[in-house]
């Protein structure tokens, strides 16, 4: 199918609520802005009362940064030398320990990607499970659609709808809840959150809900209590024994071995198209080169199991609209299933053989690239990977668990003050 073009100013989407008073625009200068206003304003907040879920009128708490990040408008590393430009490392550590646990869950999945390829057949057997099992579908769709009976769980549905966001805190309860009390499939979960969440990472959700369930860390699960609810929602929520909190944690037969990270090809010295996807929307290092053109690419809201609602969709859409936009006025994005035809076309119309792209971690878009990569090289054009330093330096840490690689880390995000 040939693609949709659609135009680069509509980077506004009328469907992602407000991010605690202003709504959530996806451009690297938004991002830059609100990481500005968090050094200097919020950290303070953030330190002192970062567990706490007030609800989707107060967010004055936390930083709302994630959705930029998600998209790379702005990288880690910009946020973490940031606040080391500011702040001790003593001081901003625990909110430089969240940034690092996206580096972490980043690298571990990409040095064991079958627990990608593992999840993805979970959701299709969890639909085929939920599909044959009446008690069980009635039970799902009281789930998507908030009307389970467990109240925080069916406030949380609807900040979900209406704001496509959750307080960090909210996540955990929601998958506890989703897993052990309602006892439905994780990887459904997991899934609904992808296309809800502005700030939905493969790596990072799949591996968080897999921590919820006691998959990550073997033997280890984390349980949801009435009681920890009403305390860090501040009482908006009194649950009275609807929670199981005694579950065991899940098990799984399947081993996911250790693999080295990927070893990326030079970047080539003749002239090139450089490809924007929504992994990685600030490819500065790139541009610096001077591509003759640029071109964004985008699968559709209904590609695949994701179906991204419509404000997941517009978001990242305007953030691929924005990362190319910054790099060539000619450039374009594009939204399509077929990314070849395009690809092919373009780089043949600027009379070159070589597409680079920033590195796309595991998900769908490195499926869908590693999928057209060798039919591009049968067409005579290279396709090249760029991997950003950060993740070149942080990721091969990322081997066990979290707090083996914040040990082996520490050392390398103090450096990042002085660089």
């Amino acid at each position: 199918m040939w693609p949709l073009k659609m135009s680069k100013k509509q980077v506004t989407s009328n469907g992602t609520g407000y991010f605690w008073q202003k709504k959530a625009v996806p451009t690297r200068a938004e991002g830059l802005e609100r990481l500005n206003s968090f050094a200097v304003t919020g950290l303070k907040s953030y330190s002192d009362q970062r567990n706490y879920d007030y609800g989707p009128s107060d967010r004055s708490n936390i930083s709302l940064l994630s959705p930029w990040v998600r998209h790379r408008l702005i990288s880690e590393q910009e946020i973490i030398k940031k606040l080391l430009n500011i702040y001790s490392h003593g001081d901003a550590e625990k909110y430089i320990q969240q940034v690092v646990w996206r580096t972490y869950f980043k690298g571990w999945l990409e040095q064991h990607p079958s627990v990608w390829d593992s999840y993805q057949k979970g959701i299709l057997s969890g639909l085929n499970e939920v599909s044959y099992d009446k008690n069980k579908a009635r039970l799902y769709e009281k789930a998507i659609t908030g009307q389970t009976g467990i109240d925080c769980f069916d406030s949380w549905i609807i900040d979900l709808m209406e704001h496509s966001y959750l307080h960090n805190h909210a996540r955990l309860w929601f998958a506890s809840i989703w897993v052990f009390t309602l006892k439905l499939p994780w990887e459904l979960g997991a899934n609904f959150f992808m296309r809800h969440l502005l700030d939905g990472d493969p790596a990072s959700n799949t591996l968080s809900w897999r921590w919820v369930s006691g998959l990550h860390t073997k033997g280890k699960n984390y349980l949801a209590t009435s009681s920890n609810i009403e305390k860090f929602t501040s009482g908006r929520f009194k649950l009275d024994a609807l929670l199981d909190e005694v579950a065991s944690p899940l098990s799984e037969l399947t081993e996911h071995p250790f693999q080295s990270l990927t070893s990326l090809e030079n970047l080539p010295n003749d002239d090139f198209l450089l490809l924007v996807t929504k992994e990685d929307c600030n490819s500065v290092d790139l541009a610096k080169d001077l591509p003759v053109s640029a071109l964004g690419l985008m699968l559709s809201e209904k590609s695949e199991v994701f179906e991204n609602s419509p404000a997941v969709f517009e978001f990242s859409h305007g953030a691929v609209v924005d990362g190319v936009e910054r790099i060539s006025s000619a450039g374009e994005v594009l939204i399509c299933e077929d990314w070849l035809e395009p690809l092919i076309d373009l780089a043949r119309s600027n009379n070159v053989t070589n597409i680079v792209t920033a590195y796309t971690p595991i998900g769908p878009v490195n499926s869908k690239l590693q999928s057209i990569k060798p039919l591009l090289k049968n067409a005579g054009i290279k396709l090249s990977f760029f991997r950003q330093q950060y993740d070149q330096t942080f990721w091969p840490h990322a081997t066990k668990g979290f707090f083996a690689f914040k040990k082996s880390t520490n050392r390398l995000i103090k450096e990042l003050a002085v660089d």
